[in-house]
């Protein structure tokens, strides 16, 4: 894959990642961490970080 798929596919993944935040309210699931009386990390939340760590894996520089 070239550098620029590379970026391009992580930008993507970076905007699926926010996009799905607002998105999860139907499927939340328990509180992980509670962070005020309205605001918590729930296990939906989880998929958000998944896709950034993919995004920052792709665009990490490689070893030869």
């Amino acid at each position: 894959m070239t550098r620029r798929r590379r970026w391009t596919w992580a930008g993507l993944l970076v905007v699926a990642a926010v996009a799905w935040l607002p998105l999860n309210k139907a499927v939340e699931g328990p509180k992980l961490l509670v962070l005020s009386r309205t605001h918590a990390i729930v296990t939906a939340d989880l998929l958000s970080v998944l896709l950034v760590l993919v995004a920052v894996g792709l665009v990490l520089p490689r070893r030869r």
